[in-house]
Order: C-alpha cells, then structure tokens, then sequence
C-alpha cells in the first residue's frame, strides 16, 4: 500500500510544471548552457595548440579557417592535414569533508584540413586560397565524484520544498501517474509515488518528507562527454605580399550528454534505508557563425593581426529524465523504480561575440618568432529564445527568454583572454611553446572560487617538401564547483569543490600538394 494513502488527498488543477535539468529552486538557468557552449580553450591543429592557440598575426595554418581566415593568404601551395586528439581529466572533489577522486579520457578528431592554393591574378594579388576545415572547438568531456556526510539536510529536502511551492495536489499526482510503467507525468510526481513526500494531514497541496533521519551518507558521480565542433568554409587572399584579408563562414554542431547519478543510505532510517537518484540530459543542435579578418606585415619582422567572429546563433533540442529507486526494509514499495516521462525541449542560443587582435615579430635569419593574443570574449551579450509550441506539441516559433536575457548580464562579465606563444627552428625542426590566461568571466565569485585559468602547451614537429607532422601537449588545471541541490537555507547544503587536471595530446599529419 502507499504511503501516502494514510492522508486526505483533495482535488486541484495542476497548472502545468517544466522539467528542470538541475536541483534548484529557482528552476534551470540556460545561460550556464550558453556559457558551456561557449567557452573555447585551445583548439586547432598541434602547431597552434602547441602554442596557446596565438594565432591571430600568423597565417599557413588550417587553424586560420576559423582563428583568423586572412592567415589563408600566407598559403604558397595546397594542404591535406588530419589532427587526432586523445584527451584526459583527473579530478579531485571535496565534499562535506570528505576527498573523492575521477578520471575519465576519450580520443576524437580535433581538426581535418582540405587547402587548396591558386595563382593570383594581375600585379598585386599574389594567391588566394579556399579552405574546408572541421575543427572541434569546445570539448564538453567532464566526470567527478563525491561523497560525505551531511548532518544538517537530504535531497528529500529539496523535493519537498519543491512540490510546496508548486501547490499542487496529491490527486493530481495520482490522475497524472501512469501506473502500466511506473512513470510520472512531472517530476513532483516521482517525488510523490517514490515516497520521497507526503501530503500533509487536511492539506494535500503541501507535503511532509518522508524520511527526516540524519545523518546522511551521499554519494554522487556526474559525467559528460560531447562537443562544440564546426565545418569552416573560408576564403583567404595575399595583396603585395603585405595585406592579407580573409572571411569564413562557420556551421556549428553540438553534442552533449551528461549523466547524474546520486545515493543517499539513511543509517538511522525509519521509513526507508536509503534511494538512488539518477537524471539524464541528453541535448543536440546546429547553427552558423561568421568571421571575418586581416593581417598586415608592417615589416620583414613585424605582423599585425585582427579578427572578428560573430556570435553563433544556435537552436538546440535537449531530452531529459530522471529517474527514483528506493531500499527499504520496512515495507513493499508498489515499484522498485518510478521515473518521469522523457520531456523534450527545444530554445535558441546566441553564443558570445569575439574579437581578437594580435601581433608577431619573427627572429632573424627566419629562426623563428614570438607571437600574442588579445581575445575579446562578449559573454555579457549572450541570449536565450524559448521555443513556443502550438496544440499538436510542435514548435510554432521562438520568442525571447527576457529574465534569462537579464539574468546572463548579472551573472557574466565580458572578458579578454590573453595568449601568447612562439616557434624556433632548427633546420627542419621546430620547437614551441604556448600559454593562454582566461580571466574569470563571473561578475561575482561563486561557492568562493577564482575560475580564472592559465593553460600551457608546447610541442615539436617536423617539415619537409612534402609532408609535416607536429605533435603537441595541453595542459590545464582549474577549481569549479557542484551543488546536488539547493534548499531555501544556504546553510542547510553543501558543494563539491572540485579541481581538474585536463590534459590533451595533440598529433598534426598532412601533406603538400
């Protein structure tokens, strides 16, 4: 029999509630799924990597498809370049006083490379080239644990809090439960039917938490993997062997999944000995972008280059569910797991406006060079679009999230990044370094942490008439933070502090033709 059966349920209309892809009260903010989406480190081929992703003032590389399309002019000849990249992320989580460490590693296809070079035409354009490029800008992989215990709050606290501020009734979680699968209509229903709540004696709008014992012993592990990649169509030309001048136009895909799995055991329980929580996010989409640059060779020595790229506008469609599991010894639950109903959302991202400007001096007797970055990051201007659904659940148009829109300006700052890197040869060798400082881009600190990052990177390669290989290795460590869930008392839950190792090996091949 269920639990809830003992009290008075009465009958109100459900208003209808939104599926949230996190614990909080305040319901999901999608500014953080802009800024994820958004936030590139180093990409590109191992020579640019190699050297912190400075790459505004250079050009003959692949990279410059979508770092700086002018470089494409400095192509004296055609290219076919492939870049594989094996990444790795250790991380160490402290939560409720206690350590918990993860790791997690995939390998992918971080660049593919078709150059092809021609001949100018009359007395001042030397060449022009074309370029089709795939590059993976953003990599989304991630995976942390935790576990302590907590003297003061469950997870059945934020559930409970939830459904109160929902006023929603007991019988509408009953007529809205599919009993043939054990799935809920909403997720205050899962809440209800995996006795997490109970309706309150003659008020079967407001409920009760089941198991109130503590302490409570939590564990939890969050995974992602996915990507921000684009193809590249660009366009690069050489004026006087001087000024060089280029556009691109950029088509983003985006893959993400992120797996959330969360125990509770209850030593002192009374109704049950603990539950398992588990949510699923699984979001997809596409878009374009536009970029447009030029560099200037201001002497033998000397370059200066610009680049502007537009936002990414982006429409993307994400799926989430989750899902309950109960132990208990006091009784028979009516099922041994209850989960929502898989929910389907789709809203438009406008991803930051980025402007860089840069310059390089070459060493002389053609040994090499130095070169920086300044990196305009706009992540004040991002914005969200809801999607509007007609009667038959399709989307009949977007319109504008206004309070997400002003929420994101609170909540970011613009930043400059800052990079810098440099090359020296040996005969047919050559020897870089990199590195890239990425400001924190919060308006103010949160859970206390500086998420400012500094990345280093360096590497080596080898050119012939007819072919280069470069290697490179990336190397990041940062602080960030995860909250389970959030309660009206900030001092009633607590967060993992997190630090992440990241790692990329990075290995360039291609030919000339």
């Amino acid at each position: 029999m269920k639990l809830t059966r003992f009290f008075i349920a009465s009958a109100l209309i459900l208003g209808g509630i939104k599926t949230q892809a996190q614990l909080t009260l305040g319901g999901h903010f999608y500014g953080e799924d802009a800024f994820r989406y958004s936030q590139s480190k180093v990409s590109g081929s191992a020579r640019m990597q190699g050297m912190g992703g400075s790459y505004t003032a250079l050009g003959a590389d692949a990279g410059n498809a979508s770092a700086n399309p002018a470089g494409l002019g400095f192509y004296n000849r055609s290219e076919l370049s492939i870049t594989p990249i094996f990444n790795s992320l250790n991380t160490s989580s402290l939560y409720a006083g206690s350590m918990s460490k993860a790791n997690t590693s995939n390998a992918n296809i971080g660049q593919l490379g078709l150059i092809m070079s021609s001949n100018g035409r009359g007395t001042r354009k030397k060449r022009s080239t074309f370029a089709v490029t795939y590059s993976k800008q953003v990599s989304l992989l991630s995976n942390f644990s935790y576990a302590g215990t907590n003297n003061k709050s469950s997870m059945g606290n934020y559930f409970t809090e939830k459904a109160n501020s929902l006023n929603v009734s007991a019988k509408t979680l009953d007529d809205e439960f599919d009993e043939n699968t054990a799935t809920a209509f909403y997720p205050e229903g899962m809440y209800y039917w995996s006795y997490m709540i109970d309706p309150v004696a003659n008020n079967d709008t407001k409920y009760t938490q089941a198991e109130t014992s503590l302490p409570v012993n939590q564990t939890g592990n969050n995974s992602s993997t996915g990507n921000q990649s684009q193809w590249n169509l660009a366009y690069g030309v050489n004026f006087d062997d001087k000024t060089y001048l280029g556009f691109t136009l950029g088509f983003v895909r985006l893959n993400y999944e992120n797996l959330n799995n969360y125990s509770e055991q209850f030593p002192r329980g009374t109704v049950f000995n603990g539950f398992d929580y588990r949510d699923d996010l699984i979001s997809s989409g596409g878009g374009i972008n536009l970029g447009v640059g030029g560099i200037f060779k201001v002497s033998d020595n000397i370059s200066l280059g610009a680049n502007i790229t537009s936002p990414s506008w982006i429409t993307v469609n994400e799926v989430f569910n989750s899902s309950i599991s109960i132990k208990t010894t006091f009784f028979t639950p009516d099922y041994s797991e209850v989960r929502t109903r898989e929910n389907e959302f789709s809203y438009k991202i406008t991803t930051p406006l980025k402007a860089s400007g840069g310059a390089t001096f070459f060493l002389p007797g053609k040994k090499g060079f130095i070169t920086a970055d300044a990196e305009y990051v706009g992540y004040s201007g991002m914005s969200i679009k809801y999607a509007n659904y007609d009667n038959n659940g399709f989307v009949s148009g977007y319109e504008k999230a206004t309070r997400e829109d002003s929420r994101i300006k609170n909540t970011f700052k613009d930043a400059v990044n800052l990079k810098v890197g440099g090359e020296y040869r040996i005969e047919n060798i050559r020897l870089r370094l990199g590195a890239k400082y990425m400001p924190d881009p919060y308006k103010q600190r949160i859970d206390d942490l500086d998420r400012s990052q500094l990345i280093f990177s360096g590497g080596v390669g080898y050119r012939s008439a007819k072919f280069f290989v470069d290697l490179a290795g990336v190397f990041n460590t940062f602080k960030t933070a995860y909250t389970p869930y959030e309660l009206a008392n900030t001092a009633n839950y607590a967060s993992a502090n997190i630090t992440n190792n990241q790692r990329s090996f990075v290995i360039s091949v291609g030919t000339f033709f």
